[in-house]
């Protein structure tokens, strides 16, 4: 009889996992190459047990999450991970509904009045151009690590912003960053993926399976607490001003307190926005400028039109947000470097608020859904050629700059990146300045290769560069 029902079970469970549940979906395969042109724009993967409907083409992609976009506004929440990695549904990224609108309102609000397009704001990006500046003329001749100092100085960008600090001590965000390349290089591994996704494994084996995924939580977010406390001593809550992200947010939490209504105000929410933050912007911005140069070593001819343009525009001074809609070739250069370099392939999975239907099939609530923005960066149909680098395409007749909506680095529909206003202003001000003083040689070992790495996002391989100053001092 044991053995009856364990054979039953076994056979409904399997039934139902790889046939019942899959029946009324898009079709779809397990290989990326050829899906779309043997399903279509609009197809079904399944990761796991779990199906994911994937959505390619910018007018397949508008149609869903632009123009119905409150019903592809979830995210697909990993309840392991929330539980192991953030003690529950915390912060911006991995929350639904009413807690992830009122984070999300709230951090716009702040990057808008307090960061982006503020002068405080271009001033400390400012700070950390002259300070790369000041090592690139000490390391003028000399092989030099550039990732290295994009890391450390969009690091201090955003740490300004959150705790009104910089990092003085290399050693310790070296730290920081060693937790958060592991947590993320954890992320991706197959063995913590199936802990998190298989539905019946207990929390506690979980645990038992993921001990690198602990490791990597204490030291960030034990980073990010002291941070937090620190503040918390030091606050002036009668002040009108304040000086960064947690100051606001500990001020709209006594606030709420006297109110009655801070339950989603609270420090476990507070660490985790400074989380989101701090890491989705790390990574992205510094990485980007990563790519930007290895393309500019490889394409030594637009590194001369762009640095051309800078030097009649601006001259051997610095380049400030004034300036930016004098230099449509800096520009176009920049978004082609987001283009090609394609960060984030896949995208975080959505999730769908309610029944929808795609592709002639009715897709239940609670969907996951992906918005493959890789099959408009990379169409032929809207970038001819899309594995070229090529500025130009961003370019009228006239050399001014063309926009195109379909340049979507950031994603698109409700859940856009929140700090696509910093990021821009980061990558306009450390180009252009950082273009216009030198030019960027290959080494000793040759230009950079454009093979791709990947982990929380595509990363251009490890490279060294020479410099040499454009302008005598």
């Amino acid at each position: 009889m044991i053995v009856l029902l364990i054979f039953t079970f076994t056979v409904l469970y399997f039934f139902n996992e790889f046939y019942w549940k899959r029946r009324s979906l898009p079709a779809g395969t397990s290989a990326f190459s050829a899906w779309t042109q043997k399903f279509g724009k609009i197809y079904t993967i399944w990761m796991g047990t779990t199906p994911a409907v994937v959505v390619t083409g910018y007018k397949e992609l508008k149609e869903t999450f632009v123009n119905d976009g409150d019903s592809y506004s979830d995210k697909m929440i990993v309840n392991k991970f929330n539980t192991s990695f953030r003690g529950g549904d915390f912060g911006v990224i991995d929350t639904n509904g009413n807690t992830w609108k009122e984070h999300r309102k709230f951090a716009l609000h702040t990057l808008k009045d307090f960061g982006m397009g503020k002068e405080a704001m271009e001033a400390s990006i400012q700070l950390e151009v002259d300070n790369i500046e000041k090592e690139l003329k000490r390391m003028e001749g000399k092989d030099v690590n550039l990732q290295e100092l994009y890391d450390m100085a969009i690091a201090n960008v955003i740490n300004q912003f959150l705790f009104g600090i910089r990092f003085n001590n290399p050693a310790k965000f070296n730290e920081i960053k060693s937790y958060l390349d592991d947590f993320f290089d954890v992320q991706g591994s197959m063995r913590v993926y199936l802990s998190y996704t298989i539905n019946w494994l207990p929390q506690w084996m979980v645990e038992l399976l993921t001990p690198d995924v602990a490791k990597t939580r204490e030291g960030i977010f034990g980073f990010l607490e002291q941070q937090i406390k620190e503040h918390r001593e030091e606050i002036d809550f009668d002040s009108e001003d304040s000086k960064d992200f947690v100051e606001i947010f500990m001020k709209e939490q006594k606030r709420r307190e006297s109110e009655k209504d801070h339950e989603t105000f609270s420090n476990d929410h507070l660490r985790n926005m400074c989380f989101d933050m701090w890491s989705a912007g790390m990574h992205t911005t510094s990485n980007t400028m990563g790519w930007l140069t290895a393309f500019a070593m490889n394409n030594p001819d637009a590194q001369r039109k762009m640095q051309k343009e800078l030097t009649e525009v601006v001259g051997d001074r610095m380049v400030t947000m004034k300036d930016k809609l004098k230099l449509p070739y800096t520009n176009a250069f920049i978004n082609e470097t987001q283009r090609l370099a394609n960060l984030v392939p896949i995208n975080l999975p959505h999730a769908t608020t309610r029944d929808v239907e795609l592709a002639g099939c009715i897709v239940p609530k609670g969907t996951t859904v992906i918005h493959q923005i890789s099959s408009v960066l990379y169409d032929p149909e809207i970038f001819p050629e899309p594995r070229k680098f090529k500025p130009e395409r961003f370019l009228d007749d006239s050399g001014n700059l063309k926009k195109s909506e379909e340049l979507i680095p950031f994603s698109i529909g409700k859940r856009v990146c929140l700090g696509e206003g910093l990021a821009r202003m980061e990558l306009f001000l450390f180009t252009a300045n950082l273009f216009n003083q030198f030019e960027f040689l290959e080494s000793a070992n040759g230009v950079p290769s454009l093979e791709r790495t990947y982990s929380a996002v595509a990363k251009v391989m490890d490279f060294k560069c020479r410099v040499q100053a454009r302008y005598s001092s």
